[in-house]
């Protein structure tokens, strides 16, 4: 397949030539403000030169040993007349970044006292986000995520190793000079952003940290290391089932989920020795990474320790089999294959080995990916909020569905009891006017009182019953069904998706109010989401969208 052995010094002066020159020619003293409230963003002035990604630099400021996670105030009139330019010449001034991302978090801001009300699919502070974009790595344990955090930045921040070298999430960030934080003070701090993983409970808080590091080839980025998945002893049998709290002390996928949606650029590590054979690796695919394409990279690592072409296929097809398992498509997403630099590759007849060579490029590909982080918080914000919008529109319009029916059942009852009632009333009262005998009269009120009290009680348990009906999946479908025909009359996938993401939260929570005390939804909340959907979205994409021969 490729020559692995070949001189090591032209090919390490190659790479770090492309890295130094390349990819992170850096540019500095440029900053936007940025708020602690709605999505917390650092917004910043790229520009490609040749075919290198050059970000500009958060401006720290430092006192006794502190730093201030947001940005200066001051910037130079020029800087921020500049425009940001990618590697496809998609041009958006930091004013209509500024303007993008203000928008969104008053927009985020407006739907969540709904969500609260309806007990929601949004977590709480979901519209938090981190002082820095960020990339977030996930995969086995010994697949290269420290070795490529380290390339990327150009410093030795992670340790790396054979053997699973670390049990933490650590959060790398560039500042002035090097600090270490302990979990605690991380997600204590109230300008980072990670203050809702409190959630997960204190296990996980002492599982995480926070290395600053001064001198990185970027200083427009965050870059997160996660535990390397492996199967314990209890989790051998395959994929299903979750055992994440009692492997870790804590929800692991639930916690990876979180990073992910949050996150800029998501990695997925896999390693020749295990192309996506651990059980855990595959829950995390499945149930924390879902839905995430647009961010997410799968990266087979370490290619260059194959000898021969056929361990090679026949490791490619393994993770590709594996993927399938959880990838319910024909149409698996591309895979980069990839090596790092080492001290035994080499040069042969003055050029490198046309394999390596390609494994190369790939990793420089991953790399730019990686450096386009800060220009994708933009268009991650305005995603995320679409698709939080289209979660809660969907969660009320069905509560709205099954309190529509359960309010007809209920005044279906309540006019049976008001008819007998009446009924009764107006006998006893034709009693008295004909002059009746008493006995007549009186036993006319008792019946009435009596049937009345029976036919509430029965209609009481009726409705009892009807209720736990109502809230059963086969019934919140049917309200699915019946909210979202069209849809389902025209295929939409993503509406489908949508509904699989709720449904279980929407049966706990109205199970857990009961219909006859769950808030009441009206259609002017329904349309002012809907209106968020069709109007406001839909001006934030053509304001982020590059310039191009179809813009309107």
């Amino acid at each position: 397949m490729m020559k692995l052995r070949a001189a090591g010094s032209r090919l390490s002066h190659v790479s770090s030539v492309s890295m130094s020159d390349g990819l992170v020619l850096k540019q500095r003293r440029a900053g936007i403000l940025s708020s602690r409230q709605g999505f917390q963003s650092s917004l910043f002035q790229t520009k490609e030169i040749h075919s290198s990604y050059c970000s500009q630099p958060v401006r720290f400021l430092s006192t006794n040993n502190s730093w201030n996670w947001s940005q200066s105030n001051k910037s130079n009139e020029s800087t921020s007349s500049h425009t940001s330019t990618n590697d496809d010449n998609e041009t958006i001034s930091s004013s209509v970044q500024t303007q993008i991302m203000d928008k969104c978090s008053q927009l985020h801001a407006s739907i969540m006292p709904l969500n609260t009300q309806l007990h929601g699919p949004l977590a709480k502070n979901s519209d938090k986000g981190t002082s820095l974009p960020f990339v977030f790595l996930v995969g086995n344990h010994s697949s290269g995520k420290s070795s490529f955090i380290n390339y990327v930045l150009g410093r030795n921040v992670q340790t790396a190793g054979v053997a699973p070298t670390d049990d933490t999430f650590t959060v790398v960030a560039p500042g002035p000079e090097d600090t270490d934080q302990d979990g605690p003070a991380l997600i204590g701090d109230p300008d980072m952003g990670f203050s809702a993983l409190r959630q997960f409970g204190p296990t996980l808080i002492h599982h995480t940290q926070l290395k600053v590091r001064s001198g990185t080839n970027t200083d427009s980025f965050m870059m997160i290391d996660s535990p390397g998945m492996i199967d314990s002893p209890t989790n051998q049998s395959g994929f299903t089932g979750d055992e994440s709290s009692m492997d870790r002390g804590y929800d692991f996928q639930g916690v990876v989920r979180w990073f992910a949606e949050k996150a800029d650029v998501v990695l997925l590590f896999f390693d020749p020795d295990k192309p996506g054979t651990t059980g855990e690796t595959l829950k995390v695919l499945l149930h924390s990474l879902g839905g995430m394409d647009h961010k997410l990279l799968i990266v087979l690592n370490k290619a260059d320790q194959f000898k021969k072409i056929h361990d090679f296929a026949r490791a490619y097809g393994s993770l590709c089999w594996n993927l399938s398992k959880v990838i319910p498509r024909k149409d698996l997403p591309r895979i980069y294959t990839m090596c790092l630099p080492n001290k035994t590759e080499g040069v042969e007849n003055g050029s490198i080995s046309s394999g390596l060579s390609d494994l190369h490029q790939t990793r420089d590909d991953v790399v730019a990916e990686v450096m386009k982080a800060p220009k994708r918080r933009v268009d991650n914000v305005v995603t995320h909020l679409n698709d939080s919008v289209h979660l809660l529109l969907m969660h009320a319009e069905i509560c709205q569905d099954v309190q529509k029916r359960y309010s007809k059942l209920l005044w279906d009852n309540r006019i049976q009891e008001l008819g007998s009632l009446t009924a009764g009333v107006g006998l006893s009262i034709l009693g008295i006017y004909a002059q009746l005998p008493m006995e007549f009269t009186g036993a006319a009120g008792a019946v009435t009182v009596f049937g009345v009290g029976a036919m509430k009680w029965f209609n009481g348990s009726k409705l009892n019953e009807a209720e736990k009906n109502l809230l059963s999946m086969e019934e919140l479908s049917a309200s699915f069904q019946r909210t979202h025909s069209r849809e389902i009359s025209e295929a939409d996938e993503f509406t489908a998706s949508v509904w699989q993401r709720i449904r279980e939260n929407l049966q706990i929570a109205l199970k857990r109010e009961g219909l006859g005390s769950f808030p009441t939804v009206s259609d002017s909340e329904l349309n002012n989401l809907r209106n968020i959907l069709e109007h406001d979205i839909p001006k934030l994409r053509r304001m982020a969208s590059p310039t191009h021969f179809g813009n309107k």
